[in-house]
């Protein structure tokens, strides 16, 4: 009877095994579709004087370059408004980002706006540093009045 009950248990232990790798094979493929890197906008606000300020989360992996946050936010139809980019910290590890810009008042108003967010890596490449977009994604956002 021993001997039923140890292969069976080898047998549940194998299965177990085969079904945890299954599980974490599908979790690295989803990952991987998803890109590791990854950048998101999840605030927005405006003061009556035109000061714009976005704020998201991001987490990247370095290559070796310098890597920066950048946004834009929508201006009319894709006429986008750039953000002071901001530098990334990319240990793997999710972040916070926030980035204020004066516009002129009145150049957006409190309600839904796109914003574009990217992770840019400037590498150099002879004399100049060569931009690599990593992520960029397109957000559809509400701003707040300040």
């Amino acid at each position: 009877m021993s001997l039923s009950l140890s292969s069976l248990s080898r047998a549940a232990a194998v299965a177990a095994g085969a079904l945890l790798l299954t599980v974490a094979q599908a979790a690295a493929t989803a990952a991987a579709d998803e890109g590791f890197d990854q950048v998101t906008v999840e605030s927005g606000t405006i003061t009556q004087d035109g000061e714009l300020t976005l704020g998201g989360s991001y987490r990247c992996l370095s290559t070796g370059g310098s890597v920066r946050v950048a946004a834009s936010i929508e201006r009319g139809e894709n006429v986008w408004h750039g953000m002071d980019s901001i530098p990334a910290s990319c240990d793997g590890s999710w972040h916070q980002w926030s980035g204020t810009k004066a516009t002129e008042p009145d150049a957006y108003e409190p309600g839904p706006v796109r914003v574009k967010t990217s992770l840019v890596e400037f590498r150099r490449s002879g004399l100049i540093p060569l931009p690599t977009v990593h992520s960029e994604r397109i957000q559809e956002i509400v701003l707040t009045a300040a």
